[in-house]
């Protein structure tokens, strides 16, 4: 499937946007948009839904059921998550389109909030919204601070005898407004793409928003929204974090679903930067060198060294696992 072609609003926007959202048909996409249209929805011309379950088994008249009187048009991509993102940028009437993923529960005044803020902010090209884990027992948040990169947070619970980890949320002294300063990964300033706003018209020009080859449903896994944000820092663009457009993240993991996950945000903040490391960009090969260097000193899975890192990352070194001594001539 061809990366979609962007294209300039073609009604009035006023302070109107889209919502999109690509699906696999996870449980919690009713609830998502259950919340979402329980909502103030006065801002939302429309919902996007990219249907990416094998076969497009999305059940289309239920969905419309729980928006109603919302309107509601799903798109079919089979595809990954960066292709489905980029038709929906291309499909939608809006110059502002709201993403958000279906594990995420939106607070009643997200897109209001975020409408807002972009018809007062026209130079602003990307706003990320807040993302908060959905309240478990015993769950509470904790955040790092990266060098050179900015501050990650996490959610981390302890509950019936059971670790739990949450990612992708926002961490507390994270400033409001546009970002200042160096590029960086968007996740260690702003945020991720579970809760982004984009304005079509001030995306990067001869490049599709999302790189295909990053992203969930490819080889990376994760790392299209790492690579569209630093991109858009790098060359300038106007990025913002709203704290008061806010949404709930339905994605607490037992730990060994966690490591999977962990992989895949490092195959994806990995080739995020490294795509842009290997164009000559001197501030994302800074940015890579102190990612791995943060992340071999602090992981949880006792990878110490770049070599274990790699076997792990890319693969089959199981954590806390040796290397198997290897010499050439095992290679005949």
């Amino acid at each position: 499937m061809a990366d979609p072609v962007l294209h300039e609003p073609t009604l009035p926007d006023e302070d109107q946007l889209t919502v999109a959202m690509c699906s696999v048909g996870r449980p919690a996409l009713s609830r998502t948009l259950t919340e979402l249209r329980a909502g103030d929805i006065g801002q939302i011309r429309e919902v996007l839904i990219v249907d990416n379950t094998p076969g497009g088994t999305l059940d289309g008249p239920r969905l419309r059921e729980i928006l109603d009187p919302l309107p509601l048009r799903l798109l079919r991509s089979s595809g990954p998550a960066s292709i489905g993102r980029n038709a929906a940028l291309a499909a939608a009437t809006t110059d502002v389109v709201l993403f958000i993923d279906d594990d995420c529960l939106p607070t009643s005044t997200w897109a209001k909030a975020m409408a807002a803020y972009l018809a007062a902010e026209p130079s602003v090209a990307a706003a990320f919204g807040a993302v908060e884990p959905v309240p478990v027992p015993g769950g509470h948040l904790e955040w790092t601070e990266i060098p050179k990169l900015g501050t990650v947070a996490w959610g981390t619970a302890y509950t019936e005898g059971r670790q739990l980890w949450c990612p992708a949320v926002s961490a507390p002294p994270w400033k409001g407004g546009i970002t200042r300063g160096e590029p960086t990964v968007p996740w260690c300033v702003v945020g991720s793409s579970n809760n982004l706003a984009l304005r079509r018209s001030r995306l990067l020009p001869d490049r599709p928003a999302f790189l295909t080859h990053l992203g969930p449903g490819t080889g990376a896994g994760s790392g299209e929204d790492t690579e569209l944000g630093y991109a858009l820092m790098a060359s300038g663009r106007d990025v913002a974090y709203l704290p008061e457009s806010a949404v709930y993240h339905d994605s607490w993991l037992e730990m060994h679903h966690a490591e999977r996950a962990h992989r895949c945000y490092f195959r994806g903040n990995t080739e995020a930067l490294g795509h842009h490391a290997l164009a000559g960009d001197p501030r994302a090969v800074e940015l890579l060198m102190a990612y791995c260097t943060h992340f071999l000193a602090n992981n949880a899975f006792g990878l110490r060294d770049l070599g274990a890192l790699m076997e792990w990352a890319y693969g089959d070194l199981r954590a806390g696992a040796t290397r198997p001594p290897l010499r050439k001539s095992d290679l005949k």
